[in-house]
């Protein structure tokens, strides 16, 4: 009888062991579900490409971590831009800071002794009221009617040019909202426009420039070449993509609500004749004659993961592979006949096939090297023989960082309107600032010349 309690007793405590370990099996891979579901989601703000000012203060470069003074060079290089300006070599006027001439404890005249010292200032910001006299003509025998023109005069609205240029820069340079621009400018000025008002003058300014706008757009399928780069971007609380292209003369921006391949089949035709260089992003892929892809997503992929891995080969490949980017990028700054430019590519494919083909990376070096080194084999060296082009895509992300306070301050746009409207006043300052000139001057320029022809300056007659 003790026998046979003892068996249901052992029965029953397997029974429960076994139902103990199905329950903690079926929470182990909760949990383990759970696990990757977050480690998903942190990477979508913890990747390599987020930028350091978004990186948690304990993953940071330390002052301990970086290299000792002496070891590397500090501040700008000799010969760049800042440091203290020339002497003017003349001034539009003269300020006098006079002193007493007696001393005030003694009452006996003073040695005194001038020096020029030279000083910036500005001019008050005046807003005139100006009366525009317009005459209109009139032919009886053709019944046709003639309007005088004036550069100054607007052809629409009470706002002239220089004004419009004016408050589309404080817009677009500072993110300003419309309320914090009509209070910039009272302050500043004296004078007020309503906030309403100041939008309406950058809807026009964007409605003046709509013509060359589309004109860009048609010039994007015939050029050599297109740096290509894109960012989210909220339209009315919905997430929309803002796409940026550089090329040889002029900057596009386009704001679409789609981040696929057809957004630049759109732009470019599904046979572009010119290459694409961007970074490994699926959509760039398969409708142009040639790719190159960046090297700076690569080497700050390899670099992410080797501080991930410390104990692996990663910090190996990111040396290898961040030396191989130097050599080219010297080669490239020589600016090397196309002879030379085919012989040298040949060298840099075979240090690459080197790289690729080492035996002993570890099992996370060797997932970089497939699905980046390998999926897009033949797309890393065409700079090498294409002039013109780099072997990254920094330009057109510094393209990007120009807009992005509109997206962190303001939010992106409310309507679908006002993010083309961005994306076409933006196109011709980045585009002008690419050219070398002032985007306040350059614009207060074409505004003008709508005024007194009825027309805009197209930007692709100054390419």
């Amino acid at each position: 009888m003790n026998l046979l309690e003892e068996n249901q007793r052992l029965k029953e405590q397997l029974e429960y062991k076994t139902k103990q370990a199905n329950e903690w099996q079926d929470k182990y891979y909760e949990v383990i579900k759970e696990l990757k579901e977050v480690k998903a989601m942190l990477r979508q703000f913890l990747n390599e490409n987020t930028p350091s000012s978004k990186l948690p203060s304990n993953i940071k470069t330390s002052l301990n971590d970086r290299p000792k003074n002496g070891t590397t060079p500090r501040g700008k290089p000799a010969g760049s831009n800042g440091g203290p300006k020339a002497y003017p070599e003349k001034f539009d006027r003269t300020a006098h800071a006079k002193v007493c001439r007696r001393c005030k404890r003694c009452k006996k005249p003073l040695q005194i002794e001038t020096y020029s010292k030279p000083f910036y200032e500005m001019k008050k910001i005046e807003i005139e009221a100006v009366e525009g006299i317009i005459e209109e003509g009139y032919c009886p025998d053709c019944d046709e009617f003639y309007f005088g023109t004036n550069p100054e005069i607007p052809l629409k609205g009470i706002v002239g040019p220089t004004l419009l240029a004016f408050l589309t820069e404080i817009k677009h340079n500072f993110a300003g909202s419309y309320e914090r621009i009509s209070e910039f400018l009272d302050s500043i000025s004296g004078f007020n426009f309503s906030p309403s008002a100041i939008m309406d003058s950058n809807n026009r300014v964007a409605e003046e420039l709509e013509p060359s706008y589309d004109k860009l757009e048609e010039e994007l399928p015939k050029t050599d070449y297109s740096y290509c780069d894109e960012t989210s971007w909220p339209v009315n609380g919905l997430q929309w993509y803002l796409w940026l292209m550089i090329t040889a003369n002029f900057v596009f921006i386009t704001i679409q609500n789609s981040r696929a391949r057809r957004v630049l089949t759109d732009l470019f035709g599904e046979n572009y004749l010119g290459v694409i260089i961007s970074d490994c992003m699926k959509s760039y892929q398969k409708f142009a004659k040639a790719f190159q892809k960046c090297w700076i997503h690569l080497l700050r992929k390899v670099k992410f993961e080797s501080k991930n891995h410390p104990r692996k080969n990663l910090r190996k490949l990111y040396g290898c592979l961040s030396s191989l980017y130097k050599e080219m990028s010297d080669f490239l700054d020589t600016n090397p006949s196309m002879k030379l430019r085919e012989k040298k590519k040949k060298v840099f494919e075979e240090k690459l096939n080197t790289i690729i083909n080492y035996r002993y990376w570890c099992k996370e070096a060797k997932a970089i090297i497939d699905n980046w080194l390998v999926a897009y084999r033949g797309h890393w060296l065409t700079a090498i023989t294409v002039p013109g082009i780099r072997l990254d895509n920094n330009i057109d992300e510094r393209g990007i960082r120009k807009v992005i306070p509109t997206r962190k301050l303001l939010g992106g746009h409310r309507t679908r309107q006002g993010s083309k409207n961005f994306a076409i006043i933006e196109t011709h300052r980045q585009t002008w600032k690419l050219r070398g000139k002032s985007s306040f001057l350059a614009l207060n320029e074409s505004l003008r010349h709508y005024n007194e022809y009825g027309e805009p300056t197209l930007v692709t007659e100054g390419a």
